[in-house]
């Protein structure tokens, strides 16, 4: 089975179809359990029929990619802030989105972005 490649500025998507630069990317986020919705800058968005694990796994190591929590996989070029209010700690994008970082992850997110 072919999965979407990456290359050193852009990912490939629907088997070579489609070529978006890591930097058009906001985030990843689970849709449906086993496909996954990619978010761009310019608001516009698609599915895909791979679960984010699989995209985790290729993204998270190389190319500036972090999960702050299950079901979300955030380009860290797009975080505007992290707003740590009381017990709870935010990851703020340019577009406005805000996700909630995990309990087990806030020290890591807080770490790479201060």
């Amino acid at each position: 089975m072919k999965t979407s490649t990456l290359t050193s500025t852009s990912i490939i998507f629907d088997y070579g179809k489609k070529t978006v630069p890591f930097e058009s990317i906001t985030h990843f986020k689970s849709e449906f359990g086993n496909y996954t919705k990619v978010f761009l800058k310019e608001k516009k968005n698609f599915l895909t029929a791979f679960t984010l694990k699989h995209y985790s796994e290729k993204l998270t190591d190389t190319t500036g990619f972090i999960i702050p929590r299950k079901g979300v996989l955030v380009n860290k070029r797009h975080v505007k802030s992290v707003l740590n209010q009381e017990q709870e700690v935010y990851v703020v994008l340019s577009s406005g989105e805000k996700f909630r970082v995990s309990r087990r992850r806030r020290e890591q997110i807080l770490r790479s972005f201060i």
